[in-house]
């Protein structure tokens, strides 16, 4: 053939054809299918949480970010430097601008994960019967509002943040109240991974093969891409995430599947008498769950819980007497986490009960196992939000007081397995027993070295633990709660403090 091929080329072309006096042989070659990138370790595992000076300059930074999330992706902290990548030259220069901290800044007293060596509790019968006066139900606590002015920057507009010059700002000499960011240009915005972030985990098998087997969606900022945790990775499902998001927005961590990663949903005789306390049993229309933090709004009390324990408009029950009903409810029990009050905000899984009638709750939380009736005072809000490698305690009417929780995922998506998702929470592990069912809307908490309280979050799911769900001495644990900022921003009033 290729002779034939070379005379018939002669006969044609004359002098040209003697340029042909062969044909190669060729093999046609697809292009590689783009695929996202899979992989198993856990990348902050062994993180540890920022300082007090660089959580600050880090809020600052997303106040900065937040005021244009389209033209920034999301700010972070990394080997003791925080970064503020952007998709814009155009705001480079705004994005250098150095990152000032109070003067009068101190480290704050969040408490530790580790109540050992601190005051012991103490029963509710030893508490002396003081209803919250009104000046205490009218005014915010100082470490509350010192605390609100440390987070306003992570939600607040361009409106609450200094206008800066349009100059890049090259280091001087150190200053400790100074932190100079480091700027990079990346290709995803905020805007945009919050859209893949929450779009993905709500596509079916038709548009995603394997979707079925995706069970959270987070943002790993210092790679400016969305990583999905799954129990495979096939070659079908990358080609089709690249397909949609592009290979680069998108990762899979391949993960062993946790067991069912669901609501913790049900000590025991929590009256009005002294207050509701938080950390108690409570029963709605949904089923048995714990109760969380007091909350207040100018006279009207609350209690906070989750809110798939809840439906709106619903009672809620003590194992003695009615507590109240559901009046804000960031959670519908036949999707997941929704909008509330025209915010554009997520703001996970949280339930507002109004206290019924004269009664009210009270700044403490039950601590200890399951029966115990002792508890510690409630002194405060964390001073910031959640952060990687941060440690807590969890209280649940169900499993009790657990300590040696380490968070490692913030703003994380979870598919339960009945298709609903949370969205915006947190999530921590720890290796021996588990948060049972019944304990979702407990306290998330530490505890000061003088014995009391500060509010981390609101307990919301339960993985891991094997078929009893308890869980041995190194079995793999899961829990997700509810940031405490979430219930300041998304509801009206403050935390209950002693």
């Amino acid at each position: 053939m290729r002779n034939a091929l070379f005379r018939r080329a002669v006969i044609a072309g004359g002098v040209a054809a003697l340029t042909l006096t062969a044909l190669p042989s060729v093999t046609a070659t697809a292009d590689p299918v783009p695929m996202v990138e899979v992989f198993t370790g856990d990348p902050y595992a062994n993180v540890t949480a920022p300082d007090y000076k660089l959580s600050y300059a880090l809020k600052e930074a997303e106040a900065r970010a937040l005021a244009k999330p389209d033209q920034y992706a999301q700010p972070y902290v990394q080997s003791g430097a925080v970064y503020i990548p952007v998709t814009s030259q155009d705001v480079i220069a705004e994005a250098s601008q150095p990152l000032s901290l109070p003067p009068q800044l101190s480290p704050p007293d969040d408490g530790s994960g580790d109540p050992t060596n601190v005051p012991a509790p103490v029963d509710k019968d030893a508490v002396p019967v003081t209803a919250p006066t009104a000046a205490a139900t009218q005014t915010a606590s100082a470490e509350q509002k010192q605390a609100a002015a440390l987070a306003e920057a992570t939600t607040t507009t361009s409106t609450k943040t200094t206008t800066q010059s349009a100059q890049a700002v090259s280091p001087p000499v150190t200053n400790p109240w100074i932190i100079y960011p480091k700027v990079q240009v990346v290709a995803h915005s905020i805007t945009q991974l919050n859209a893949f972030k929450d779009e993905v985990l709500t596509l079916g098998t038709d548009v995603l093969p394997g979707a079925d087997q995706l069970l959270t969606s987070m943002i790993q900022p210092e790679r400016d891409r969305v990583v999905l945790e799954s129990t495979l990775a096939s070659d079908e499902l990358r080609a089709a995430l690249a397909a949609r998001y592009g290979a680069d927005a998108m990762a899979i961590r391949l993960v062993s599947d946790p067991g069912e990663v669901q609501p913790s949903s049900g000590r025991w005789d929590d009256g009005h008498i002294g207050g509701f306390y938080g950390g108690a049993h409570i029963e709605t229309s949904v089923g048995g769950c714990t109760d969380g933090f007091s909350w207040y709004s100018g006279s009207t009390k609350y209690m906070l819980s989750a809110g798939h324990c809840t439906t709106q408009g619903g009672g809620v029950y003590t194992s003695v007497e009615y507590l109240g009903s559901v009046v804000k409810d960031t959670f519908a029990n036949g999707s997941g986490t929704v909008y509330i009050d025209g915010q554009s905000t997520y703001h996970g899984d949280l339930s507002l009960i109004k206290i019924t009638s004269n009664y009210y709750g009270a700044p403490r939380i039950y601590v200890g196992g399951k029966n115990s009736k002792t508890s510690r005072p409630v002194s405060a809000m964390w001073s910031r939000r959640a952060d990687y490698g941060d440690q807590y305690c969890t209280g649940g009417a169900m499993a009790g007081e657990l300590c040696g929780w380490k968070v490692n995922a913030l703003k994380i998506n979870f598919k339960w397995s009945d298709g609903r998702i949370t969205k915006n929470m947190i999530r921590g592990t720890k290796q021996g027993q588990c948060i049972i069912k019944g304990d979702s809307g407990g306290p998330v908490y530490t505890v000061t070295s003088a014995g009391n309280v500060v509010a981390k979050g609101i307990q919301s799911g339960k993985g891991g633990g094997g078929s009893d769900n308890w869980g041995g001495a190194f079995d793999p644990c899961i829990d997700t709660f509810t940031d405490i900022w979430e219930a300041y921003y998304g509801f009206p009033g403050f935390l209950s403090t002693s």
